[in-house]
Formats: C-alpha cells, structure tokens, sequence
C-alpha cells in the first residue's frame, strides 16, 4: 500500500473521529442544556408553589415559616434565621423561624437593637464570608451561629415600622454565587409583597374599627367586640366586668381652654388605659368624652381594682404644659357592673345598661369616684 493511500486512510479517520467528536459535543450540549432548562423550570414552578402558598396565608408568622422551608430546601442551607421588630414598639429583634430548630438565642439578642445589624441599618443585603471581612454580622453571636461559614442577609421593611431580616449560612466549603444569591432575594421578595398586603389590610381594618384622636376601639366595632366576649364568657362560664368612664367637667374645660386642650386630655387618657390594661381587656370611645373597658375573665372586685389603678394613673397625668391655668387636676367618674345570672345582667344591652346607671350614680356624688351597679332590692 503506497504512502499516499495510507494517508489519505488516516485523513479519512480523522475526519471521522472529528465529526464524532463534534456530534458527540453537540449531544453532551444538547442535554445539558435540556437539563439546565429542566432545572430552571423545576425552579420557577417551586417559585410560584411558594407564592401561591404564602399568599393564602392569613398571618405573618405563617410567611415566615413558609419562607424558611422553601429557603432551607431550595438553597441547601445549613442555617437560617429570620427576625423583624417594630420600631416604635419594640427596638430589639425578635426571632420568627430559626433552623436549626436547637439553636438558642443567647440573652444579648434580646437586648440587640435593629440598628446594631448593619443590613437593617442601611437596608442593603450583604455577603458575608467565612471568618473574613466584613466584620460579621451580630446576628450570628446572638445566635451562637458558626462564622466559620458563608453567611447572606437580606432586609427589609414593611410598612413605615416593622424590619425584618433573614439571614442564611451556607454548608462548610460552599459559597454565595450570584445565581445562589439572586435566588434567595427573588424568595425574600415575593415574602415581602405577601407581608405588606397583609399589613395594608390590617392597617385598613384597624383604622376601620378606632378612633382616629385615642387609638382605641370606636362605637362601630364595639357591639361586634362586646358580643364575643360575652359568648366567651357564657362558654365557659366565666365572668365578665364593664366598666362606664366619663371626664368630670371636660365640656367646661373645653370651651375655657379649647379643642386643642380638650383633645390633648382624651389622649392623655387613652395613654393611661394602654399602660393600665391587660393584652385580654378592650377599651372604647364610646361618645365624646365617655368610654367603655370590657374586662373579660374578671370578677367585679378585680374590675374596682383594674380602674382604680386607671384612675390614678390619670391623676399622676401633668397637664400644666398643655393647658395653662387649669383650675384643678382633671378626674374620672366611673361605673362598674358584672354579668350576673342573679342579677339578670346577662346580655350586652343589660350589661351596658348596669354600668351606665353606676356611672350615673357616680356622677351624682359628686363625681370623681367609682360606683358599683346595685341591682334594685325586691319588695
């Protein structure tokens, strides 16, 4: 076989093995690419699960414990945890869903001020790597978390008070990658639409049922309230105090010293009722200057107690920077009134009615005093 015919023989078998080589390159890329199509669609699809899921939910804590799981799964971590506080409220953080669920908070988280994360602070997510800089974040000491691990945070805030961040640790070795990270701030972002409409619609439906000037509930929530409380208390037959308040003189005190003066005094009061109260009790303006405490779970000689504490917080009230000239210190006259069987004292107009003659009786001696509803004597 001459020269020429073996290498035109091997040209041959290059050319074959070439095209081989290229047909079997376009396969390979062929399937990796169906592959990577599969898995951006298996991750859409589990994006719009988690969407679909959180927005049927109907409380916040709900979101986060959604959020977490869908994090968890779909970012392989080894660690997450997700706390918010209330600006106005409470400056600390609070912890909302924490994985692994044995990781304990030390006592400084509860003392950790929002402004001490850096995210919170600037509002801006953050990478954080292993043991490197930036300076970790406090979360993880608070949490006693390994900062042997890559960390990211993402806040956010919701509505003008409440911050929230969610902070997640990556296994040993990993790292945040873009894809990684832009996965995770697409998670967080769809938690945070879903929690902002929850927040606009209790925003909505509390400013339906207040008073705009105390804050407490108004007259058109009251009957609603009320009427649970009472179906609460015959369940489980347990008793039930309401108490009638009216401001000693408050028309003379505003037409001296005007509306300003006169507000200024209603909202003193309402401040009172917030620090004075329980988290069970419920408080409403009832008219201009009366108001209604429903007390549940409570006796009549705990109610006296309740609104005698109320009566002296307002009477420790300093109103000599508002109002100039005042002749004498502002005082309450209160009714108080228990469901009773025995006193057919069971409904809620009966109820209302009981504390508004104690709260007549009241005003009748003199004011500034608290009376007890007394049922008439039989003949």
């Amino acid at each position: 076989m001459s020269a020429y015919v073996l290498i035109a023989a091997a040209s041959g078998f290059l050319a074959a093995a070439a095209g081989l080589v290229y047909i079997l390159h376009q396969v390979t890329s062929q399937h990796r690419t169906q592959r990577t199509l599969g898995e951006r669609t298996a991750t859409v699809n589990r994006l719009l699960d988690f969407s679909q899921t959180i927005q049927g939910a109907g409380k916040a804590d709900q979101i986060f414990a959604t959020l977490s799981h869908f994090l968890r799964t779909e970012l392989g971590l080894s660690g997450l945890a997700i706390l918010s506080s209330e600006a106005d409220v409470l400056p600390a953080l609070e912890l909302r869903a924490v994985w692994p669920e044995n990781v304990v908070a030390n006592a400084s988280l509860a003392e950790m001020d929002a402004a001490l994360c850096p995210c919170l602070r600037q509002n801006l997510p953050r990478h954080f790597k292993p043991e490197g800089s930036p300076v970790r974040c406090g979360i993880d000491t608070c949490l006693n978390l390994p900062t042997s691990q890559a960390a990211y945070c993402v806040p956010f805030i919701v509505g003008r008070k409440i911050q929230a961040v969610v902070h997640m640790l990556l296994p040993p070795q990993e790292q945040w990658t873009e894809q990684r990270r832009q996965l995770a701030q697409t998670y967080v972002n769809s938690a945070h639409s879903a929690l902002t409409n929850l927040h606009l619609v209790a925003e909505a439906e509390k400013q339906s049922m207040t008073d705009s000037l105390t804050g407490l509930f108004n007259r058109r929530s009251m009957d609603q309230l009320l009427q649970r409380e009472i179906a609460m208390a015959e369940r489980y037959s347990q008793p039930m105090s309401l108490v009638m308040i009216d401001l000693d003189y408050f028309k003379e005190i505003n037409d001296t010293h005007g509306h300003a003066a006169g507000d200024h005094m209603l909202k003193a009061f309402a401040d009172c009722v917030r620090i004075t109260l329980r988290k069970t009790d419920l408080a409403f303006r009832y008219g201009g200057d009366e108001f209604v405490i429903a007390l549940p779970q409570t006796p009549l000689f705990q109610a006296q107690q309740v609104v005698q504490k109320l009566r002296q917080a307002f009477l420790s009230v300093d109103f000599s920077h508002a109002i100039t000239h005042l002749d004498k210190h502002p005082t309450l006259s209160i009714g108080v009134a228990e469901r009773s069987k025995a006193a057919n004292i069971m409904t809620l107009a009966s109820l209302l009615g009981a504390a508004d003659q104690a709260l007549y009786s009241a005003k009748n001696s003199n004011r500034n005093c608290i009376r007890v509803f007394e049922p008439p004597q039989a003949a």
